[in-house]
């Protein structure tokens, strides 16, 4: 099974989750480098939901052949992909994805150095 790169959609199981976590199966933005990805298995991921809330961290998906919505950039996280069944189905743009690592930067202050 070949490692996404940052940029990639993949499509998995969020479950478990907890509290106002995105659940369930859905496909998410990976943020983490291929290196590290295909390394350890896991990935950093934001969540990609179809309906827009108006959220600051919202960033809105471009450039993809077929997933459309929103990546929820201030809730990134470390998961096992392959544990999770993973699959890459799509790309986005340098745009989203720049914004995207931005707020993350943001969220963990990275700004500041």
């Amino acid at each position: 099974m070949n490692s996404p790169k940052q940029g990639d959609i993949i499509f998995l199981d969020f479950n478990p989750q907890s509290g106002h976590e995105q659940a369930g199966k859905r496909p998410a933005l990976v943020v983490s480098e291929y290196s590290f990805n295909k390394t350890t298995g896991f990935a950093v991921v934001c969540p990609i939901t179809n309906q827009t809330k108006g959220y600051p961290f919202e960033v809105p998906v471009s450039g993809t052949q077929k997933t459309t919505g929103y990546v929820l950039s201030d809730q990134f996280k470390s998961l096992d992909i392959k544990a999770r069944g993973f699959k890459i189905v799509d790309s986005v743009d340098d745009k989203t994805l720049k914004l995207t690592l931005r707020n993350i930067s943001l969220v963990l202050g990275l700004n500041k150095a």
